[in-house]
């Protein structure tokens, strides 16, 4: 009896343990509803160690788990989102995309091309369906969400050149019989590593227009822009982070090459590099109240890691990190909507790129949501929708109105 006790004790302690590691939410602090995100939070906590466990047995990938349990979000929808919308799921250029299209005009309507976020390799229309079904109905536009390749099965640059061809199929063709859109009024958007997709096409087309016409709008929803600078205040600052996520192996993911965790202290990166893109990742734009503890870069003057600089040497490209250009090439991008996010490491970068626009005079909106975290528009319908992220949701749909 008392080693059954002593057992049962045992196994109790486990359980208790495992459920307040799940529970638990370090800096939720100011955050609304939540026991909503802490329940949110512990269900993808629980993905990342059957993930963390598949690999170490042999039995699977953490990326493959990872992916599959990401996939879920298609679960907690409203299924009443998709009301009153026309969905096609079919090919561009051989490229799948899911066409949402309100069923109320046969017109040539404004359109949104989306990039999902997942950090390059997880992700679907279906995880993002609750945002572009959302924006299609309320703004009343077409969106086709390119369902692009992901890595590592797909590194850099598939993914990114999948939704390149789909938003030049549509700005040479939109206005076919089959797509019916206005190739005038076309927006690039993507949330995460699709905000990038979305920034660095648009960059894209602004140097090399395909045709008679280019991007009307960007959308860039906590985007990332820079992968140079780790030590950015907002990587540094403890917040509350709804996804395990780590830039090692994200990169390792993206560019199917091992990335070092040291990457973390800017190890990617010469001095001669460093000096000559701090221009571009200029701190002096971060608010001054993020800034308090970390005010200066500190690692400007420090070499990096010689196999670090040649693994990660296309991180500090314009293809990977759109910050990464001159003023010059900043000034031909098309209107610009961004969205960024308190308790976020791609915080900063978005007041970066934000605040050179606006000292290039170009017309720029930037919407920040202090109290919310990376992903939170994504819990727009369902149990376990956010009021935030339909209030997120209402000033870009206000937006795209007024400006596509």
């Amino acid at each position: 009896m008392a080693r059954s006790a002593q057992r049962l004790a045992i196994f109790g302690a486990i359980v208790a343990s495992i459920i307040g590691y799940l529970y638990q939410a370090p800096n939720i602090e100011g955050i609304a509803q939540t026991n909503k995100v802490r329940l949110l939070g512990a269900t993808m906590k629980i993905i990342h160690m059957i993930g963390s466990a598949a690999e170490l047995l042999g039995l699977s990938t953490q990326t493959l788990v990872v992916r599959k349990g990401s996939e879920l979000l298609k679960y907690v929808q409203d299924k009443d989102e998709d009301t009153g919308l026309q969905i096609e799921n079919t090919l561009i250029e051989n490229v799948r995309v899911r066409i949402v299209r309100p069923l109320n005009s046969n017109d040539n309507l404004p359109a949104i091309i989306y990039f999902h976020g997942g950090a390059f390799y997880m992700g679907s229309p279906d995880t993002h369906n609750g945002i572009t079904s959302t924006l299609a109905r309320l703004a009343n536009v077409v969106v086709i969400s390119v369902d692009y390749r992901l890595a590592p099965e797909h590194p850099f640059p598939a993914g990114l050149d999948d939704c390149y061809t789909v938003a030049k199929y549509v700005l040479q063709h939109g206005d076919s019989k089959k797509l019916r859109i206005d190739r005038s009024r076309v927006a690039l958007a993507g949330d995460s590593a699709g905000g990038n997709f979305a920034a660095v096409n648009a960059m894209r087309f602004a140097n090399k227009p395909v045709g008679e016409y280019l991007p009307r709008l960007q959308i860039l929803i906590y985007p990332l822009l820079q992968l140079f600078d780790f030590m950015l205040p907002s990587y540094i600052t403890p917040h509350y982070k709804f996804f395990p996520y780590t830039v090692d192996y994200t990169l390792s993911a993206y560019l199917n090459q091992k990335i070092d965790p040291s990457i973390y202290a800017n190890n990617h990166t010469t001095v001669k590099q460093k000096k000559h893109y701090r221009k571009y990742v200029d701190w002096s734009l971060i608010p001054s109240k993020y800034r308090t503890i970390y005010k200066h870069p500190v690692t400007d003057d420090n070499e990096g890691s010689s196999s670090l600089i040649e693994y990660a040497k296309a991180t500090v490209t314009p293809e990977m990190s759109p910050l990464l250009v001159d003023d010059e090439q900043l000034a031909k991008l098309p209107r610009t909507y961004m969205l960024s996010v308190g308790h976020d490491s791609l915080r900063d970068e978005t007041f970066i790129y934000a605040g050179r626009l606006k000292r290039l005079g170009l017309p720029i909106v930037h919407n920040h949501y202090e109290n919310t975290f990376h992903a939170s528009l994504n819990f727009l319908h369902g149990a376990l929708s956010l009021d935030i992220a339909r209030q997120m949701m209402g000033d870009l749909v206000k937006y795209v109105k007024a400006n596509l």
